[in-house]
């Protein structure tokens, strides 16, 4: 199974997020990148330090409409498990 991984800070994109990703009931990693220097990180790794920033396996989904984008396309691709 693919690792998912969810960046997250206090924010309402962050928190509908989360909230998707507990509907579809998916296991996942919740990192909180507010107040400890990992928006630098996620800015070297990823491009970006915007969150929410959902990683999915070698996928990459930035912001809240993305992440419901790539999810719904997940669940339509047959990925059962």
């Amino acid at each position: 199974m693919e690792e998912i991984v969810l960046f997250v800070d206090g924010g309402e994109e962050s928190k509908a997020a989360e909230a998707e990703l507990e509907k579809r009931g998916l296991r996942f990693k919740r990192v909180d990148v507010s107040g400890n220097g990992l928006r630098g990180w996620l800015l070297f790794e990823y491009g970006t330090s915007k969150v929410p920033l959902l990683v999915v396996g070698s996928a990459v989904f930035v912001g809240l409409d993305e992440i419901k984008r790539g999810l719904a396309a997940r669940d339509g691709n047959g990925g059962s498990g």
